[in-house]
């Protein structure tokens, strides 16, 4: 999976962590805008992808770049959204599952009001709740 978040004030002064990662697909090749390179979890659901920012940002959309004919089994079918001001206050804003999805995938991260165009947070992160192996029967 790459992922890249779109800021609407982003100055780069993010700091990106995960839940664990297998050597050499870990955050830098997640972030790298190479789509033959990929973050890869080493541990059990939820996978976490945790973005904290030094001031409050706001944040509008979130991009995900999954191919379920490359990796059947582990490409993400269900996703939480959450935001907080760090680990001890996140809330859910957003879940979305993915059916068999190829490409990029966008997230809105604003509510159902019009006037809701951005999430304001300390910190973002992505939960991967559920994949493919875990939904869909195999032949």
């Amino acid at each position: 999976m790459i992922l890249a978040v779109l800021f609407a004030n982003s100055e780069d002064r993010e700091a990106w962590s995960v839940s664990s990662c297998k050597p050499r697909n870990g955050v830098a090749s997640l972030r790298d805008d190479n789509l033959d390179t990929y973050w890869q979890s080493d541990g059990a659901q939820p996978h976490l992808v945790n973005i904290q920012f030094q001031k409050k940002v706001q944040l509008q959309l979130v991009v995900l770049y999954v191919d379920f004919k490359l990796d059947e089994s582990y490409t993400p079918s269900k996703i939480s959204i959450r935001a907080g001001d760090g680990f001890h206050n996140l809330k859910e804003i957003k879940t979305v599952d993915l059916l068999k999805p190829v490409g990029w995938v966008h997230i809105s991260l604003s509510g159902t009001d019009p006037r809701e165009t951005f999430i304001h947070t300390f910190m973002l992160q992505i939960a991967v709740l559920a994949n493919h192996l875990n939904v869909w029967p195999r032949p």
